[in-house]
């Protein structure tokens, strides 16, 4: 009875860490699912600019600042789509088919860092969209619409950059924790129950461990 007892305590231990790493994972895949989505709408904008026809008459370095804007916005936003679906499908396959909880670590530490990047490109291909927007405008109305136009779209960024650092500044904690337990001796439950293949299929599973600790 106290053999089962002890080694309830410490299998429920382990599943306790994992839930807090699960945690974790979960707020990655809603960061990348959100990014996809306005990334895809952006990507989308993009494409359609450029099949906008150009007067023959316009600027061509205008005109060549504008292809390069708007395909770097596509590019961008195109890759942080496939980007975010590759680690929506196989981020939470890796850490819930993996051997043992290293499989979640190492999944958690992908998504973060590849979050990073990817709200990097995200913010380029916005940045990259916005040009091309004011661009597009200088090449198709006149001078007095064209500043107009400019003036608004100038505003608006300015207004939302203000608005990104505020959140930014409120939300963003100054430290970050990771759900990380350190020093967690069981890896691998399979191998504490004494299942040589770890994977709990076997018919050698014993509670044994329990009588050492």
């Amino acid at each position: 009875m106290l053999q089962a007892t002890k080694a309830n305590v410490v299998t429920d231990f382990h599943k306790s860490t994992l839930e807090v790493r699960q945690m974790e994972l979960d707020y990655y895949l809603m960061v990348f699912d959100k990014l996809s989505t306005i990334a895809a709408l952006l990507a989308g904008f993009a494409s359609s600019a450029l099949m906008v026809g150009t007067p023959r008459s316009s600027n061509p370095y205008m005109v060549t600042m504008f292809l390069l804007s708007t395909g770097s916005a596509l590019g961008s936003n195109l890759l942080v789509v496939i980007v975010s679906t590759m680690c929506v499908m196989w981020g939470p396959g890796h850490a819930l088919r993996g051997e043992d909880a290293s499989y979640v670590d190492r999944a958690v530490f992908i998504l973060d860092t590849t979050k990073t990047s990817m709200e990097k490109f995200f913010t380029f291909g916005l940045i990259c969209y916005f040009t091309s927007a004011i661009l597009v405008v200088w090449l198709l109305f006149d001078t007095r619409g064209s500043s107009t136009i400019s003036a608004v779209f100038l505003l608006m960024i300015l207004w939302l950059y203000c608005k990104v650092l505020k959140i930014d500044r409120n939300l963003r904690p100054g430290k970050m924790v990771s759900g990380q337990i350190k020093h967690n001796r069981i890896n691998n439950v399979g191998h504490l129950l004494g299942d040589a293949s770890s994977t709990l299929q076997g018919n050698s599973m014993s509670t044994s461990f329990a009588n050492r600790i």
